[in-house]
């Protein structure tokens, strides 16, 4: 057991640092541009993708396993090294338990992760960038279920949800001051939109007051909302929900329906939280038929081009079963472990027939 596992754990930290590096370096060619033209520090600039690097190795392990898996049984095999143990009467199962065992500890090492570490990380990593880019006083802030983003100098929003591709928001509150600490002006509203380059407020609720006095709240249909920045110009202003924790997200998708606004997007990332990580397990079932093969047919280039052949096939149906998700054409419990399920029911297919 632990000859196979350090055969798997050795290629896999090598494949990790490959994968990792690919992934690093094109994030750092699309932020650098953008970091130097503020006159970012070296060590602002570090510290930002040191923070992204949990989040880019939960996005590679899995493949990283993949290769590992079939390049190392592969190696095995071209050695005789599977025949002798065969031999000595080691089974099958028995043969690739360890390497089961080490895509269980992964996946659960970086479920965790993803449910409390990478997405603090993830947090740390976008305050960096908005210091950088944006400047801490235009930093959208997220705060009891509510992303707050200050318009000018009086003038705060807080938004429920936003969608800011279609230019709407759900569930807003704004708040003008005096300029003296005191609330001038309270606005609530179901719905903002922005049509013809002006945000339009629907089912509005405006409360006037002042240092000792509030007026009777006034209702209008629709009315010009105090905020002159297109939608383009608010990409910061969204729902970080790549940025809070699996409860804090959980918390926020009960508090969208219990207000009556859309939570699909948000409870199809909450079951892709859950089951992305097991797909380190998943790739570890589905390469071990491949890797278990005669010594004449393996080659290094043979199981890498199957290892990449699979991830790719892989990573199109996640990405079509979150679309489908997004789009609420599957359910979103059954958009994020979609892919998880059929390829573990291919792997054990594929198991099984190897062993007969």
């Amino acid at each position: 057991m632990r000859y196979m596992m350090g055969e798997q754990v050795r290629i896999l930290l090598l494949t990790l640092a490959a994968l990792g590096g690919v992934h690093l370096s094109i994030s750092v060619l699309d932020k650098l541009r953008t970091f130097l033209s503020h006159d970012a520090g070296f060590f602002v600039i570090l510290q930002y993708f040191a923070l992204e690097l949990p989040k880019i190795v939960s996005e590679v392990v899995p493949f990283a396993l993949l290769i590992a898996t079939v390049v190392g049984l592969g190696a095995l095999s071209a050695r005789s090294e599977i025949t002798a143990m065969r031999a000595a009467g080691v089974g099958i199962l028995k043969l690739v338990t360890p390497l089961v065992l080490v895509g269980l500890l992964v996946s659960l090492a970086f479920a965790w992760a993803s449910m409390s570490f990478i997405p603090r990380a993830n947090h740390l990593s976008g305050r960096v960038y908005q210091q950088i880019v944006a400047g801490e006083s235009d930093a959208a802030v997220f705060s009891r279920n509510r992303i707050w983003f200050r318009a000018d100098s009086q003038t705060l929003f807080g938004i429920r949800t936003a969608d800011l591709q279609a230019g709407e928001m759900w569930g807003i509150r704004i708040l003008e001051t005096d300029g003296d600490g005191g609330i001038r002006r309270l606005t609530t509203a179901e719905q903002m939109h922005y049509l013809d380059g002006v945000w339009q407020l629907k089912n509005a609720k405006v409360m006037e007051g002042g240092r000792g006095e509030v007026r009777a709240p006034a209702r209008h249909d629709t009315m010009s909302a105090p905020l002159m920045r297109p939608p383009e110009a608010l990409g910061q202003v969204s729902v970080p929900h790549y940025e809070l924790s699996y409860k804090r997200l959980s918390r926020y998708i009960q508090r969208l329906k219990a207000d009556g606004y859309a939570a699909s997007a948000h409870e199809v990332d909450l079951a892709r939280r859950l089951a992305f990580p097991f797909s380190s397990l998943i790739m570890v079932l589905v390469a071990i038929p491949y890797g278990l093969t005669p010594p004449r047919s393996h080659s290094l280039a043979r199981g890498v081009g199957i290892a990449l052949t699979i991830a790719l096939a892989y990573w199109l149906l996640y990405s079509l079963s979150l679309a489908l998700g997004r789009a609420e054409m599957l359910p979103p419990l059954a958009s994020g472990w979609l892919p998880i399920a059929v390829f573990a029911a291919y792997g054990v297919y594929r198991l099984m027939a190897v062993r007969q």
